[in-house]
């Protein structure tokens, strides 16, 4: 008797607080990977009651919003798509969702993860089959959208991390460096400042790269802040709300999507 070869498992594990239905229509539709099986995952912070839709503003940004909203995502639409929703304490954002994750269930039982804020515009549907059938078996163990801003900066925004790398960690992302913690609040921060100490997720990380002369194996879709061929991250919900002095980065990978008509 011929033996079945075992699938290969991807968890997707999404941050949930923005609730774009187009996110996580795009992420449910993709096409599978041959030899894998996928198992979607939200780690929500907040009931998307609280969440609200954006204005439009009359710009490319503008319209790739709409592409993000063509309305707000409920638990039920979540659910419907095929995620496994559960909502968490909103202690701290980023790699505290992916822990929150963690800490429920046992990491070995996957191959591949992918961690992802939930306000990323997804441009095709054959991201999942390109990465899991045609660049995986790579010696990489970290596979993020950008390069980052600083360089180097690995946060949670849309990142594939092999198990290995997970077993470098001991399981689990060390929060070590945080102290602000947001339980019971669900409201979006009013100023760019109130989440900068969220930023410091990404040191012990960094560290640990560094420490084990791993940078190597850290690859990237693009070097272009925040836009690759397959996804735009947006920023506190939105591809327009980018801060000012990333935009002109920003602004050119928009406008190599459009020469190249991605978009």
């Amino acid at each position: 008797m011929k033996k079945t070869k075992k699938l290969k498992r991807l968890c997707i594990c999404v941050s949930g607080w923005h609730f774009p239905y187009g996110f996580y229509r795009v992420l449910a539709e993709q096409t599978i990977p041959k030899g894998w099986t996928v198992d979607m995952f939200v780690v929500a912070h907040r009931d998307s009651k609280f969440a609200t839709m954006p204005e439009f503003e009359d710009s490319i940004r503008g319209e790739l919003d709409k592409k993000l909203y063509p309305k707000l995502a409920t638990k039920e639409d979540i659910e419907k798509l095929g995620f496994e929703y559960k909502e968490y304490p909103n202690t701290i954002g980023d790699w505290g969702n992916s822990n929150q994750w963690l800490e429920d269930h046992n990491y070995k039982d996957y191959d591949l993860f992918l961690f992802t804020h939930d306000d990323n515009l997804l441009l095709r549907y054959d991201m999942l089959k390109i990465v899991c059938e045609e660049m995986y078996r790579d010696s990489w163990l970290i596979l993020t959208n950008t390069v980052g801003v600083p360089a180097g900066s690995i946060r949670g925004s849309f990142e594939f991390f092999k198990r290995q790398m997970l077993d470098k960690l001991g399981g689990k992302f060390d929060l070590s460096s945080t102290t602000l913690n947001r339980i019971g609040e669900t409201e979006n921060p009013k100023n760019w400042s109130d989440l900068y100490d969220w930023n410091s997720t990404i040191t012990p990380l960094s560290e640990l790269l560094t420490k084990n002369k791993l940078w190597s194996r850290v690859i990237v879709f693009s070097p272009i802040y925040r836009v690759s061929i397959f996804c735009i991250e947006g920023e506190r919900g939105t591809i327009t709300s980018s801060q000012t002095n990333n935009k002109p980065l920003e602004d050119e990978g928009i406008k190599w999507l459009q020469e190249n008509k991605i978009i």
